[in-house]
Formats: structure tokens, C-alpha cells, sequence
């Protein structure tokens, strides 16, 4: 809309849509709605990921207390929709929605499993889970679900504003918070969405949970359904990869990840 905003406003700003508007105030109501109509479905679209994508089953696994899934799928929901009114956390939670649309997460776990190499040791030998294949899953998307939490506590935020990174002191803040907004959650899982926002750079003993939640989340931000890759050309998940390998001490992530996931897109031609 900027860049045809001189051709537009003659239009726009006619008897016909706003007449006597500025092109500030057109653009600022058009913004308003196109949000309005975007939340009518994301709200609802949240709602079914939450509810028929994720089970929660696995959170008995990391704490004594167990809670009925229904109040914590409620606790999370209502957070979630604070997250979606902040413009940062709307646009990071958006990498984490589209990789629970597109099951990204579940085609990499399966093709870690099947491995056992250096991604399932870091989950199972390393980070220690206890779980199954499927309950790996299902905390990983928790994970992305809650990662923009720090956009919600942001008023002190110590953040790289370019690579996304945040300060350990920061983190520790966001987590006390979350745990206080969202009693429902064990510390492990808010541990596991706050602190992949951290630099593995700079934390080498960061959750492997962590550190995949990162990588997935800054994937699938850039992921377009549907789309239809030339004869001879790398695949679109193969293509991020393989710059992300080249970048990942900016981003902080994990490099021997990003090595393993590389392969299995180049391999499945993802």
C-alpha cells in the first residue's frame, strides 16, 4: 500500500470510501479492519490447534501436580490472545502458528527418531525427556505456541532487535512472570519457550526443546504453502537451511541441529 499510496489516495480518499481523509488515517482504518478480519479466523484457527493438535498428556511427565487439560488448553488460549495484540509477538507467533498448520515439527521428529543421532541424543540423553515420539511432539508445539511470550513482558526487555535475542537476566524475568500468568505450566515447558529466544552461542547447556523451538519457529516464518518449487531448484526448507548454516552464530542457534536438519530436508526434498 506505500508504495502506490500517491495513485491510491486520489481514490480512497474520494466521496466514494473516505472523502477528506488523509492517507495517515486511510491507511490506519484500513490496517484496523484487514486486523479484524484477520482475527476472525485466526482466533478460531489458535482455538483448533490448541485443542486438536497439541495434547497436553505429557505435562504429568514433568511435575507432580497435574491439572485437567481443559484448564490448561483455557489458561494458554487466553494467554495466546494477549500475545496476538502485541505487533512483535504477532509476527513471531506467526512462524510457531504456521509450523503447527504445516506439522513441520512432526516430520522432523519423525525423521530425528528414526536417526537417532545427534538431535534424539540431545532430546533423550542430554535434556533427559522421558517421553515418547509423540509426546516430544506435542511439547515441542507447546513450545512455539508460548516462544512470543516475551513480547508480552517486553516494557524492560533487553533484546537484539535484528537477531531476536534476549538476555539471560530477561529470561529469567519473563519466566517468573509466565509462571505467575500461566500456574498451570510446569517449568520445564516455560523454560523450553522463553529461553529459545537465548543465544546457544552464548548457552551451551540451553534444552534441546529450546533450541529446535528457535530454529523451527524462524523456519516456518518464512514457509509459504503450496508453493511450487522449478525443476532443479533446492527446495524451499532446504533453501532456508542452508543459509541459516551460514548465519548461525547471528541467530544463535545450534549448528550440528542445523547440519542434521539440513539433510533430512535435502533428503525428503522439503
Amino acid at each position: 500500500m506505500e508504495i502506490n499510496a500517491a495513485q491510491l489516495l486520489p481514490t480512497l480518499s474520494s466521496e466514494a470510501f473516505f472523502p477528506g481523509q488523509s492517507w495517515f488515517d486511510i491507511h490506519s482504518l484500513l490496517v484496523k479492519k484487514l486486523k479484524e478480519l484477520i482475527d476472525e479466523s485466526l482466533i478460531p484457527g489458535i482455538q483448533r490447534q490448541l485443542y486438536d493438535k497439541i495434547d497436553f498428556g505429557y505435562l504429568q511427565l514433568l511435575r507432580q501436580q497435574n491439572w485437567p487439560q481443559e484448564k490448561i488448553k483455557e489458561d494458554v488460549l487466553n494467554f495466546l490472545k494477549k500475545i496476538i495484540l502485541v505487533p512483535d509477538g504477532r509476527k513471531d507467533f506467526s512462524g510457531s502458528y504456521n509450523a503447527i498448520s504445516h506439522q513441520i515439527v512432526d516430520k522432523y521428529i519423525d525423521s530425528i527418531f528414526s536417526t537417532h543421532s545427534y538431535i534424539h541424543f540431545e532430546l533423550t540423553k542430554v535434556q533427559r525427556l522421558k517421553m515418547s515420539k509423540d509426546e516430544i511432539k506435542d511439547m515441542i508445539n507447546s513450545s512455539l505456541l508460548l516462544r512470543p511470550a516475551i513480547y508480552v513482558f517486553s516494557a524492560s526487555m533487553n533484546k537484539d532487535s535484528s537477531s531476536g535475542i534476549i538476555t539471560q537476566s530477561f529470561a529469567e524475568k519473563v519466566e517468573e512472570s509466565l509462571t505467575t500468568e500461566i500456574p498451570t505450566l510446569p517449568a520445564a515447558l516455560i523454560k523450553s519457550s522463553v529461553r529459545s529466544n537465548l543465544s546457544f552461542g552464548d548457552h551451551k547447556y540451553l534444552q534441546a526443546t529450546a533450541r529446535l523451538t528457535s530454529i523451527i519457529n524462524s523456519l516456518s516464518r518464512s514457509l509459504k504453502a503450496n508453493i511450487k518449487v522449478d525443476r532443479g531448484a533446492s527446495s524451499p526448507e532446504k533453501s532456508w537451511f542452508s543459509i541459516a548454516r551460514r548465519n548461525y552464530k547471528y541467530f544463535g542457534w545450534d549448528i550440528k541441529m542445523l547440519d542434521e536438519l539440513y539433510r533430512f530436508s535435502a533428503e525428503n526434498n522439503w
